[in-house]
């Protein structure tokens, strides 16, 4: 990167050497006059290529190249997307002669097909991907650019970036943070005597069954797009299995744990209890994550499992009006120790297969975005779902501030599957549809993860 901006100004440099050079040649007046005529004709292209904006001394691609770029789904909304809108719009309009075209593709497609395209040598430009064990094979692939050396590295928070760094060099630029977590209708919880919400798995229950019992649906999931069961699942799995042993996961590789133990196998069947006493709505596999998400901000039922990032759809105005809350899914008995899920969101990656135009071209944008000043920068801090943790900005939803702040004191621990090598975290969801079904019990699970994980790790 450093290389690349170097470039640019020796460019710049050299262009003033010429100017200087024919000046002399000329007579001083001369020269004077062309020199002012010249800066006048340079502030004048740099407002036409910002719109008016800052001139922040980027220059231009040397000629057309288009970018992809590839997201997850966006969530519904009315709004302008950050991704599918603002970012390609706004780096035209700074950089005409680069465009972008952005491509989405559900959670549970994107992994597969950004994995297959870059085995195929055609790997995207530009991408979101998430932490740790998730990366590692691409950037143990080669595909993926170090991005040690970006002039804006430090004004991220650098222990977000940590869990993008590999052999001590980063590849991705963390996009922010993110928790899962249970939304609530506090109206409804009020109704049946929970002014509050649960802090133990007996109160969760209870509330659960109160629910049911006043007829409510007490909770909803888009259990047809598989991966939303990691939500419920790393929730209880938080407390239940990483409570009494936080090194869990080192201890798989080392072969002292494994996901047929006890407290995986409560995680599961706590995850089960919930299906089988009828608390979670029915045909849950017939729903998406969108739809689910509709039936909650419709008061259609009590409970949805998801995340911060799923805010803005989850505050949408919908069929129903009721005050919103959240918590995090305590699978603690009572007074034993809580521990919740707070993690990396995704990052911005870029490709190591792309060639140098547009390795150069996804210099500008990166370098445009992270730019405080500039207007790039000034619609992600106003349009992403992340918390974000970068230098300066602070979030300013007053629910995700004081979620963070009510268990700030507390044992947190990422998302699960951040230190699973990938492909366990999909055998699990895949496995817990057939135990929605019947057709699989807890144990069954945790054995087929168990199994893969073995096939993975080995």
């Amino acid at each position: 990167m450093k290389k690349k901006l170097i470039s640019l100004l020796m460019t710049v440099a050299m262009a003033g050497s010429v100017l200087m050079g024919s000046s002399i040649v000329s007579a001083a007046e001369n020269a004077e006059t062309e020199t002012e005529a010249a800066a006048e004709e340079t502030e004048e292209s740099a407002d036409e290529s910002t719109g008016g904006g800052t001139s922040d001394g980027l220059e231009d691609v040397s000629e057309p190249v288009t970018l992809s770029l590839m997201v997850t789904t966006r969530p519904s909304t009315d709004a302008k997307d950050f991704y599918l809108d603002w970012l390609p719009e706004l780096v035209h309009e700074r950089f005409p002669n680069i465009t972008i075209e952005v491509e989405q593709l559900p959670t549970d497609q994107y992994k597969q097909t950004v994995r297959l395209r870059f085995a195929s040598g055609e790997g995207p430009d530009l991408f979101t991907w998430w932490a740790k064990k998730q990366a590692e094979d691409l950037v143990q692939a080669e595909y993926v650019r170090d991005l040690s050396d970006f002039n804006l590295l430090d004004k991220f928070d650098a222990s977000i970036t940590s869990a993008y760094t590999f052999d001590d060099k980063v590849y991705g630029l963390p996009l922010g943070t993110s928790f899962l977590t249970t939304w609530y209708n506090k109206d409804m919880f009020a109704e049946v005597g929970y002014d509050t919400y649960p802090t133990n798995w007996d109160e969760f229950i209870d509330v659960c069954q109160k629910l049911k019992d006043a007829g409510y649906t007490p909770i909803t999931c888009g259990d047809n797009s598989s991966f939303v069961i990691q939500f419920a699942m790393y929730q209880i799995g938080a407390s239940e299995i990483y409570a009494e042993n936080p090194d869990f996961d080192n201890q798989l590789y080392t072969g002292e744990t494994k996901f047929t133990d006890e407290c995986w196998v409560d995680t599961v069947s706590k995850l089960q209890y919930l299906y089988d006493n009828g608390y979670v709505v029915e045909d849950s596999l017939g729903l998406s994550q969108d739809q689910s998400r509709q039936l909650f901000i419709d008061g259609e039922a009590a409970m949805i499992f998801d995340g911060s990032f799923g805010y803005t759809q989850l505050m949408n105005e919908g069929a129903a009006d009721f005050e919103r809350g959240m918590f995090c899914v305590p699978s603690n008995a009572e007074g034993e120790d809580f521990v919740y899920n707070w993690t990396s969101a995704n990052a911005l990656f870029t490709s190591n297969l792309s060639d140098e135009l547009h390795q150069q071209a996804c210099d500008l944008v990166m370098q445009y975005w992270f730019d405080e000043s500039s207007p790039l920068f000034e619609a992600w801090v106003e349009n992403t779902t992340d918390i974000i943790a970068f230098e300066g900005v602070s979030d300013s939803r007053e629910m995700i501030n004081e979620y963070l702040d009510r268990y700030k004191d507390f044992q947190n621990i990422d998302n699960l599957n951040n230190a699973w090598p990938e492909g366990v975290s999909d055998e699990m969801c895949s496995r817990f549809q057939e135990v929605i079904t019947g057709d699989a019990t807890a144990e069954d699970v945790c054995e087929a993860m168990q199994a893969k994980f073995e096939e993975l790790a080995g």
